[in-house]
């Protein structure tokens, strides 16, 4: 694909961006044509495949032209044509757009600015994308001169995003080069009695938060940061038809169900507790055999990728009693971890695990859900400001435990109505030992 890549139909359904616009013209810039590297990295992850170019006219404005410090300062990235699509056609708002701008000068840190409905309009393969403005925000802190440099541009779709920066074959993600797209301005004193601005635009932060027994930290931040920071807007998923394979014993049969993956606060500071929160809208139907009230229970398996890396397992309450042959209510889990380290976060559900005294059922995006289970497309992804958590922030939600650590498996109560052919009578094993059990019994797994 020439630049942006799509794998998978659909994309996130992602947030609004609130922004606060000032009255005041923006500072004038002229174009500039210039050339940019681009990889493809699948699911976000790795060093990055299909070196592309991309070529555009870009223009960086902001606005108040010549901002006074404690002002909030817009910042507005356009590009003229856009990336041009691949070989798969595109639905409006399969990828948006992010870019980070770094502020140097008199002031240091960055900015994130964001287009998050992006394309405008669904898009044939091998066409430009069409026109990019993405804007965010910034709090102006000290007199003099301030540059802003285009550092990074990500298409963010959730299969497989696309990061570019300077031209040139390297790893964009994680060693990006400054573009020749910048922008200079000067930062006036505050009005006299005005009250002093904090520090700087965005900057890394210096704790060392702890972290939840269910997620696991990558790195830790160091330096302090404004506390305006800008806003980030969360990139959420669905609710949206997704379907999964679910194996139960030997049993392997496909799940549809309507799916919402999101995260409460949406662009937390570091040291915050976050809830991550999954619903689906059924559980897929139950066999011949009645399920007992508080038998059934669901929960899941998140990872955390990104600036932060682990799991969380998230839990669901126990299901009421069910009758025989029919559908599985759908459930709403939650989990709970702690923002380790600024940047941005994937969230992306592994797997679904519909838990049963007796026999269990696991759900994902394998074709054997158990011995070679894959990642879910549930993907959903926020960022973690470089400012330190607020009080609210840190104390988060309480929770109730979702269990010891280690990778929840994911299964779902289908099996458990498969009868035995001949047999008369339900047979079903725990869990743990049900493919075990079934070797050396000498009975025929269901399905056999």
């Amino acid at each position: 694909m020439s630049t942006v890549r799509r794998i998978a139909t659909g994309a996130a359904v992602v947030a609004a961006v609130a922004l606060v616009g000032l009255a005041v013209p923006a500072l004038a810039a002229d174009p500039v044509a210039a050339t940019l590297g681009c990889r493809l990295y699948f699911s976000d992850a790795g060093t990055g495949t299909s070196p592309t170019s991309w070529n555009d006219t870009f223009t960086l404005t902001q606005s108040p032209a010549s901002p006074a410090a404690g002002q909030t300062v817009t910042v507005t990235l356009a590009a003229a044509a856009g990336v041009t699509n691949g070989p798969v056609p595109l639905n409006a708002g399969d990828v948006p757009v992010r870019v980070t701008v770094a502020v140097g000068g008199a002031q240091t840190g960055t900015v994130t600015l964001n287009q998050t409905a992006y394309p405008a309009s669904a898009k044939a393969a091998a066409v430009p994308l069409g026109p990019i403005s993405a804007t965010g925000t910034y709090t102006a802190t000290t007199a003099g001169t301030v540059t802003l440099t285009v550092r990074q541009v990500a298409f963010a779709n959730v299969t497989a995003t696309t990061y570019c920066s300077a031209t040139g074959d390297r790893d964009h993600k994680v060693a990006p080069v400054d573009t020749p797209i910048t922008l200079s301005s000067v930062v006036a004193p505050a009005p006299s009695g005005s009250p002093s601005p904090s520090a700087s635009a965005s900057a890394s932060a210096s704790p060392s938060p702890s972290v939840s027994p269910s997620a696991s930290a990558s790195a830790s931040p160091s330096a302090s940061a404004s506390s305006t920071e800008a806003t980030t807007a969360a990139e959420t998923f669905g609710p949206k038809s997704v379907t999964m394979r679910c194996k139960t014993l030997s049993t392997i049969r496909d799940w549809t169900a309507t799916h919402t993956l999101s995260m409460s606060p949406t662009n937390p500071g570091y040291g915050a507790n976050v809830t991550i929160t999954y619903t689906f809208d059924n559980g897929g139907k139950n066999g011949p055999a009645p399920i007992t009230a508080g038998d059934l229970k669901p929960t899941a398996t998140v990872k955390l990728s990104g600036a932060q890396s682990g799991t969380v397992k998230l839990a669901g309450p126990a299901y009421g009693a069910i009758a025989a042959q029919a559908t599985v209510p759908g459930a709403t889990l939650t989990g709970q971890f702690t923002a380790g380290t600024p940047g941005l976060v994937t969230l992306t559900v592994a797997d679904i695990l519909f838990d049963h005294p007796q026999v269990d059922t696991e759900c994902n995006n394998g074709s054997d859900p158990v011995t070679g289970p894959a990642d879910t497309t549930i993907v959903a992804k926020f960022t973690v400001k470089s400012t330190a958590a607020t009080a609210a922030e840190a104390a988060g939600q309480a929770l109730p435990k979702t269990g010891d650590g280690g990778i929840l498996p994911v299964l779902l109560l289908w099996g458990t109505a498969l009868l035995l052919t001949g047999a008369g009578a339900l047979v079903v094993l725990p869990a743990r030992a049900r493919r075990r059990a079934a070797l050396h019994t000498g009975l025929p797994t269901p399905g056999e």
